[in-house]
C-alpha cells in the first residue's frame, strides 16, 4: 500500500485532540469510520448517498435506514453495527456527542465528492 492509498483520518473540531474518537476518512467512492482507540476493530464504509443519510440519522435520531450500519444506544454509549460484516463500533457519550456535533456543523458532508461521484 503506498502513501496514496492510505486514508486521511479526520475528527471533529470537538474531539478532544483528536483522542477517543470517531474518525472518518473520504475516498473517491465513499466515506470510511472507525474508532481512533480501537482502529483492529475495523471499518465500515459509506457510498457517498449512505453517508449522507447516516449524518441525517445521526443528527436528528432518527432510525437508522442508511442501508450500511445501524445507530443504537447502550446506555450512555452508542453502537454503529455495519449490515454487511461483523464490525461493530462502539463510542462513548462523549466520543459520540463530538461526532454529533461535528456532523452537525456540516464537518463531514464532503459535498463535492458526493457531486463527484454522482
Amino acid at each position: 500500500m503506498s502513501t496514496a492509498d492510505r486514508p486521511t483520518w479526520l475528527t471533529s473540531s470537538w474531539s478532544s485532540n483528536g483522542e477517543k474518537c470517531v474518525e472518518v476518512a473520504p475516498a473517491a467512492d465513499g466515506v470510511t469510520i472507525r474508532h481512533s482507540k480501537h482502529p483492529a476493530a475495523g471499518t465500515i464504509t459509506f457510498a457517498f448517498p449512505a453517508w449522507a443519510a447516516f449524518l441525517r440519522e445521526t443528527c436528528d435520531d432518527l432510525p437508522s435506514a442508511n442501508g450500511i450500519a445501524t445507530i443504537t444506544k447502550i446506555g450512555s454509549d452508542t453502537l454503529v453495527r455495519s449490515l454487511h460484516t461483523t464490525v461493530e463500533l462502539r463510542f462513548d457519550e462523549d466520543e459520540w456527542s463530538a461526532f454529533t456535533a461535528g456532523a452537525a456543523a456540516g464537518e463531514f458532508d464532503f459535498a463535492g465528492e458526493l457531486a463527484a461521484a454522482t
